[in-house]
């Protein structure tokens, strides 16, 4: 079904307004409402879609009535206006007669097979809702098959599907037959509308914009990632971009050790304060305590140019974990900064001495370049599809050059962590080199703990990576200088 963007809803009739809240920027209650549902409730009043009562209150805890989901469904999919506008009362309950508020709503979703009746030509307006019969409303109302959902074990069914997907994402407990409180209607309903509008993103060719075209004097970068995040800012990326001539730079860095895409869309949901966050601005880093800021804290930080996502080490060969993960993640980011242009990075393969030895040798048997041809694979077939992934910054790729130099493995600390000398310097100089353009033979940054050798290898790499971002380059340095 063709998603169409939904906007401020108009104050109705009296009667309207008698039944169901005007769309308010301020609740009167909104202490009430609970941290984690405070962005859908915002989010989904602001759009029209669920709103307050005549007195100002929206009611976080108040249950859900079966004619309230009905106006929310109906908003969902066809906008506030066209909501407003339908005229069609006759529902075929005959406890939902023309005259009735919700006539409209309850005739749309019951022509729609979105919602039935409880029997005996009734359809039990004023009567709760559970949060596993609003699943059912949404999932059905965004094509899902209502077969899918009738019987003795309907309930078992959408759980199944609800578990296995985003809208249930931020709740308190999982979908059952308990009552669905307002604030969790608005959680469910912004979880399924995110994802609506995620799906058809990504079948849109018209994204516009990408790295510099020339160097750029002023940059804002944010980094979404993991603890490999900070291996490719935290060292050596200040000096190279100020040696690339960049006059003024603003670099964040959100991480989260082994965070994998379905976490990310879950922090960014629930907002949960589980991320450090570390800022460049001037040159030096500043951070938060491990595990101190949510999401927003970054992504609203800044007006960002540029803002780079990652999956886990561990997933990132998987195909199967990116769907549609990797799609919600770029959604969401892309309602809260709509300038920012979003790319992607690319993982770098473990090696035979990683700790994390399990996934690594059952899944490559050990073997980096096996890896990495996955990292790549992957990326290619579920993470660049996305064409809102503007740019893709080749570390992997020039940190396995380096591994056919003479300088084999030795680019990792752990096997999984970047080496703070020549692993971190490498991946410092391909984001200096993917933003600017610098040619990485005229960089002169040479730290006491980099031989001459180990400098060449990194130039030799990194300008192979630029050239061939997704295809291992072989080292023609294959002895210590």
């Amino acid at each position: 079904m063709k998603m169409k963007r939904v906007i401020c809803c108009l104050l109705a009739v009296l009667l309207l307004l008698a039944a169901l809240p005007f769309a308010g920027a301020e609740f009167k209650d909104k202490i009430l409402i609970q941290s984690q549902f405070v962005t859908a409730v915002n989010e989904m009043a602001a759009q029209g879609i669920i709103s307050g009562f005549p007195d100002g209150s929206f009611g976080p805890r108040k249950t859900l009535t079966r004619a309230q989901a009905a106006k929310i469904l109906c908003v969902m999919l066809e906008g506030a206006e066209k909501t407003e506008a339908l005229t069609k009362t006759e529902t075929g309950f005959a406890d939902v007669p023309a005259t009735h508020w919700a006539a409209k709503f309850v005739a749309y979703c019951a022509d729609k097979g979105i919602v039935a009746g409880i029997g005996d030509g009734k359809f039990d307006p004023d009567g709760q809702l559970s949060t596993a019969a609003f699943a059912k409303m949404l999932l059905v109302a965004y094509g899902d098959d209502a077969a899918k959902y009738t019987g003795a074990n309907w309930l078992d069914a959408v759980r199944e599907t609800v578990d296995a997907g985003f809208i249930g994402f931020g709740l308190t407990s999982k979908v059952s037959a308990k009552a669905a409180k307002r604030q969790e209607a608005a959680q469910m309903a912004y979880n399924a509308l995110t994802l609506a509008e995620a799906t058809a993103a990504t079948k849109r060719d018209d994204y516009t914009g990408g790295l510099p075209t020339a160097l750029p004097e002023k940059l804002k970068v944010l980094f979404i990632g993991t603890s490999g995040s900070a291996d490719c800012m935290l060292s050596y990326l200040v000096e190279f971009l100020q040696e690339a001539g960049v006059k003024e730079m603003v670099l964040g860095n959100l991480r989260k050790s082994s965070t994998r895409l379905i976490e990310h869309v879950q922090y960014a949901v629930t907002q949960e304060s589980v991320y450090t966050y570390a800022k460049s601005t001037g040159g030096k880093w500043k951070s938060t305590e491990k595990g101190g800021a949510c999401m927003d804290d970054a992504v609203l930080d800044e007006q960002w140019d540029y803002i780079v996502v990652q999956h886990g080490v561990s997933k990132s060969g998987d195909e199967t974990t990116y769907h549609p993960w990797l799609e919600i993640l770029l959604q969401i980011l892309q309602k809260k900064c709509p300038n920012a242009i979003l790319g992607w990075n690319l993982n770098w393969a473990l090696d035979y001495s990683t700790k994390a030895t399990a996934y690594f040798d059952t899944d490559f048997g050990g073997d980096s370049a096996k890896m990495y041809e996955a990292l790549v694979r992957a990326s290619q077939n579920q993470a660049l599809t996305d064409k809102r992934l503007r740019f893709t910054i080749p570390v992997g790729t020039a940190l396995q050059n380096a591994r056919t130099s003479y300088i084999g493995h030795k680019v990792t600390r752990d096997g999984s962590h970047l080496d703070y000398g020549i692993g971190r310097y490498i991946a410092a100089m391909t984001w200096a080199c993917t933003f600017t353009g610098a040619d990485p033979a005229k960089f002169t940054l040479a730290p006491e703990k980099l031989t001459a050798g180990q400098i060449a290898v990194a130039k030799e790499a990194v300008a192979n990576a630029m050239r061939t971002p997704m295809a291992i380059t072989q080292s023609k340095i294959t002895a210590e200088p």
